[in-house]
């Protein structure tokens, strides 16, 4: 059985290589890309089975990512799964109705952050 493909787009490089380690323990290949626009390229080059995104990035944020990726068919029914340390109350349901899957606020668990990826696939 091919391995699930997780694409992280992260701008803070210690955050990207902590979900990395965490999702080869986990059995998944893992891609990833430091700003939303090469993390849009990636997705549509590979199609990665879910995306994990920051909000705060350079060059293209995560909202412009998740509207990004929603309008392109290849791409639009991919699980998105944000990870920010966005705290106010009403970020979620945001995330949720700009199309995202996942929501896991920063600093986060690991179990959480597992349990989000694995009710996403």
């Amino acid at each position: 059985m091919m391995k699930q493909s997780v694409l992280i787009i992260e701008d803070d490089l210690d955050n990207s290589q902590l979900m990395r380690l965490l999702l080869e323990v986990e059995d998944f290949e893992v891609l990833s890309a430091i700003d939303g626009e090469q993390g849009l390229k990636i997705a549509q080059q590979h199609q990665p089975d879910l995306i994990i995104l920051d909000l705060d990035m350079p060059i293209l944020d995560g909202w412009g990512v998740i509207e990004a990726l929603k309008q392109v068919d290849q791409t639009k029914e991919i699980p998105i799964i944000v990870v920010t340390a966005h705290l106010m109350p009403h970020e979620r349901e945001k995330v949720l109705a700009a199309g995202g899957s996942g929501y896991v606020s920063k600093p986060f668990k690991v179990r959480e952050l597992v349990a989000e990826i694995k009710a996403c696939l």
